[in-house]
C-alpha cells in the first residue's frame, strides 16, 4: 500500500509539473506572437522639453530601452522607432511624426506605445502620469491599462487616461497609446525622471500595462 501511495504521489507530481510547463510554454508562445512598437518621443534635432539639464528625448529613450529589454525577456517581439539620439525621419518634423506610427504599421504591430515626458511651465505643482488615445473603440483600453500600471508601479499620480489629438495617434493603423511619464517642470517628478532606478520602475510599469492590455484583449 505504501509503495502504491508513493507511486501515485510521484505520478501526481509529474502531472502537475507537466501542466505547469505547458501553461508557461503556452504563455510564452502567445507573447512571442505579439509585436510591440515602442516610440521614444523626439530625438536628434527635436529634443522635446528641456529644463535644468534634463532633456525629454534622452529620458524617454532610456525608459524605452529598459522597456524593450523587459518585454523581450518575456518573449515579445519589440521594435523601436529610434534606438539612439536621432530622428525617425530626417525630412521634416511632420515626416518625423508620421514615420513613427508607420513603423508599427510596417511590422503589423499589435500595439504602438509612444513615450513622452510632460511639462507645464505655468504651474510647477502639476505632476503625474497621463495616457492618451485617439480612437476610443480601438485605443482606449490600452491607454487605461498603461496609465494604471505605471501609477501602480511608480506611485506617481494618474492624472488622466483620455482622448488626445496627437499626430502619432491619428496616423496609427494599429492599437495605440501615448504615455506622459511625468512632468519635467515639477521638481519631484524631475528628480525621479533623472534617476535610472526610477526609469526602470517606469519601464516595469509600461510592461505591466502592456501585459494587462493583451490579457484583457486577446
Amino acid at each position: 500500500m505504501k509503495k502504491l501511495f508513493i507511486t501515485f504521489s510521484i505520478a501526481i507530481a509529474c502531472l502537475l509539473a507537466f501542466l505547469l510547463y505547458r501553461n508557461v510554454f503556452e504563455l510564452k508562445k502567445r507573447q512571442a506572437e505579439k509585436i510591440v512598437v515602442l516610440d521614444p518621443g523626439h530625438g536628434g534635432k527635436y529634443p522635446g522639453f528641456e529644463l535644468n539639464g534634463l532633456v525629454e528625448k534622452d529620458i524617454v529613450l532610456q525608459v524605452s530601452l529598459y522597456t524593450k529589454a523587459l518585454l523581450e525577456e518575456k518573449g515579445y517581439k519589440v521594435y523601436l522607432t529610434r534606438q539612439k539620439d536621432e530622428e525617425c525621419s530626417k525630412e521634416s518634423y511632420i515626416k518625423d511624426l508620421s514615420c513613427r506610427p508607420a513603423v508599427a504599421h510596417n511590422v503589423d504591430a499589435d500595439l504602438f506605445v509612444s513615450v513622452h515626458a510632460n511639462a507645464f511651465p505655468a504651474n510647477a505643482n502639476v505632476r503625474g502620469v497621463e495616457a492618451y488615445y485617439f480612437t476610443p473603440f480601438r485605443d482606449k483600453e490600452a491607454a487605461k491599462a498603461l496609465g494604471s500600471a505605471i501609477t501602480d508601479e511608480t506611485g506617481l499620480p494618474l492624472r488622466s487616461a483620455k482622448f488626445g489629438n496627437f499626430q502619432v495617434l491619428r496616423d496609427s493603423r494599429v492599437p495605440s497609446t501615448l504615455v506622459e511619464i511625468g512632468y519635467l517642470t515639477n521638481k519631484e517628478d524631475a528628480k525621479l525622471l533623472a534617476s535610472s532606478e526610477f526609469q526602470k520602475k517606469l519601464a516595469a510599469g509600461i510592461v505591466s500595462g502592456i501585459m494587462n492590455y493583451f490579457a484583457a484583449n486577446s
